[in-house]
């Protein structure tokens, strides 16, 4: 089976055994890879009753059919599990090198299982793994745990989580090199394993069908991308806070306001001050991330903040010090946290504190009062013991449950539905809760678009086909993410297609895009059906379908119930139930599910 290793490593963590599961081709055939094959296997071993943090949750690392070939923008992983932030599919997606050098150790994905009674590191070569102490590692922050790591094991590539995911917090996510999968809290399920770290390692090739065409494809379309991207390899993710302020688009102290007369002072071009490098994931030619350095606090060629943490940390908090933010940025890393909850719930006690529901002290643009609740958080001390269990769980002690920005539990990312109305059905429907990443419609409805698959771009501040055109785009992105490539990677379908055609030996087609995407959207339903979702759940906060004054969008909040009744029809779906019909689980052959 071309393209894949064939194999997925379990690891028993209650029985100290490890074992393989053979990659399914069955499954690999209709959903490929990555978070796709991950909830088709998911809905079969795991019971979605199960607590998120007992030992019976499952965490399944996966890479795609592409992974750990020189096909642009493939060298992500995904992590999925049943989420303790949200109780429902959790899934979390990370870039760097870990997910080649996992299929360059021999398997497709790990599969972890129980409780260890002591910590410990997994460590996987050649088609081999093994546990390792790692007593003396527990309560190390994530970089000096991946040196140590680095240093005993030799070449090898590190997942591990930090004092956060060690201490539960709900939002703690897994961190390899300064890249996090962050969301879902699945580094808190990490954590409950007694599982500090996995380091992967080897040097077995990926299979190709067709080697010779596949790497010239790869080769021509890498260079094409490179060339396309050069603003975001220039500037990274930063360069969006001059065009999300500019579409009132970016959060601003909690989404209740819509100018920050200071964002000029943490845009792309600010950061350039800090700037002393950037880095690129296994097999990208864009290089988007950054890297800083903060003399006065220390700190070396440290991981830089994306525009996700400095919309949290910055205009989210009134916080207009770049170098604050990314302190912010890289405490989060090294305990382990992902920034956008953390950020958004720290806004929301500061908004109860500035209205006075709650007396914690915080301030709007106070960086070192942040700073000092980060570590609280991380350590659950004080306040931080609250925090650490999301914005829901703050919300519910003040009696604010009408006020806290979420979708099912998850807070809101840094993208305003009032800006760009299609986000309203993204953010209700998504899997995980509240995701800006299972349908970037603020990106369609600003020109990116896919018209051969009819994903049309429109008037960002109008709500008709912004439904169905949510709909198509969550499948893309879900195709995508079955792949995996990331989402910047702003190849043509057909590109896509043909690559994977030369490398798994398969005869896909263009339109089989959208289907194998929306069979990954289903299953992803599937299984939160069976976790007890409501359709009663899918719905804005009650803030953000308040309009803006004075606003460039005029006024406007977005028509959710119209536009969740043209994607149910698209789907297929029963909107009181949230059940796909029959018809639609034939279409996509799952009706034996």
């Amino acid at each position: 089976m071309t393209g894949y290793m064939g194999h997925i490593l379990v690891a028993d963590l209650s029985k100290g055994d490890i074992g393989t599961l053979e990659t399914d081709v069955s499954i690999s055939t209709s959903f490929l890879g990555g978070s796709g094959y991950a909830s088709r296997l998911l809905y079969e071993l795991l019971d979605p009753q199960v607590d998120p943090l007992s030992p019976e949750n499952i965490l399944l690392f996966m890479t795609g059919p592409l992974t750990g070939t020189l096909a642009p923008c493939t060298g992500r992983h995904v992590v999925c599990g049943k989420s303790p932030l949200t109780g429902l599919w959790g899934e979390s997606h990370v870039g760097g090198h870990f997910g080649a050098s996992l299929k360059f150790s021999g398997f497709d994905g790990i599969l972890i299982r129980g409780r260890s009674e002591k910590p410990v590191t997994l460590h996987i070569d050649s088609g081999h793994g093994e546990f390792h102490s790692a007593t003396d590692l527990w309560g190390e922050m994530t970089r000096p745990t991946q040196d140590t790591l680095k240093q005993q094991l030799g070449k090898v590539q590190v997942c591990c989580i930090g004092p956060a995911g060690e201490n539960s917090v709900k939002f703690a996510g897994i961190v390899t090199d300064e890249r996090v999968a962050a969301r879902c809290g699945l580094g808190a399920v990490m954590g409950s394993k007694n599982l500090k770290a996995i380091a992967v390692g080897g040097g077995q090739k990926v299979p190709l069908r067709v080697p010779e065409e596949f790497r010239e494809l790869a080769k021509t379309s890498r260079k094409i991308l490179g060339e396309a991207m050069t603003m975001l390899s220039e500037q990274g993710t930063a360069m969006y806070v001059d065009i999300g302020m500019m579409f009132n688009d970016m959060p601003i102290k909690y989404f209740q306001e819509i100018e920050f007369e200071d964002g000029d002072l943490i845009n792309a071009k600010s950061m350039e001050e800090i700037l002393t490098g950037r880095t690129s994931c296994y097999s990208c030619p864009i290089g988007c991330g950054r890297k800083v350095t903060i003399e006065e606090y220390g700190l070396q060629d440290i991981g830089g903040p994306e525009y996700q943490t400095i919309a949290s940390f910055g205009s989210n908090l009134l916080i207009a010090d770049l170098k604050k933010i990314a302190l912010l940025n890289d405490l989060c890393n090294q305990y382990g946290m992902d920034t956008i909850s953390c950020g958004s719930t720290i806004a929301f006690s500061t908004h109860l504190c500035d209205i006075g529901k709650a007396d914690y002290g915080f301030r709007w643009g106070d960086p070192d009062g942040v700073i000092d609740t980060v570590h609280a958080i991380a350590r659950r001390e004080g306040v931080g013991d609250l925090l650490a269990e999301g914005s829901v769980s703050v919300a519910q002690r003040h009696s604010a449950e009408d006020l806290v920005l979420h979708v099912r539990g998850m807070e809101i990312p840094n993208h305003d539905p009032r800006a760009f109305s299609g986000m309203a059905t993204v953010y209700t429907i998504a899997s995980r809760g509240a995701s800006h990443l299972e349908g970037d419609m603020y990106s369609v409805d600003m020109g990116a678009d896919v018209r051969e698959l009819g994903i049309i771009s429109g008037d960002r501040l109008e709500n008709g086909d912004k439904g169905l055109i949510a709909a198509r785009a969550q499948d893309f992105r879900a195709f995508f993410d079955c792949v995996i490539m990331c989402h910047f990677a702003i190849v043509p379908p057909k590109t896509i297609i043909e690559l994977l055609n030369l490398a798994v030996g398969t005869s896909y087609r263009l339109e089989d895009i959208l289907k194998i995407g929306a069979r990954s959207v289903t299953m992803k339903r599937l299984f939160n059906l069976k976790c007890g979702l409501r359709t009663n759940d899918e719905k804005l906060p009650g803030p953000l379908l308040k309009p803006h004054p004075e606003s460039v969008t005029d006024d406007f909040v977005p028509d959710v119930d119209g536009q969740l009744d043209e994607y149910y029809n698209y789907r297929k779906w029963d909107r009181k139930t949230g059940q796909p019909s029959d018809k639609a689980l034939e279409e996509l052959e799952l009706i034996d599910i």
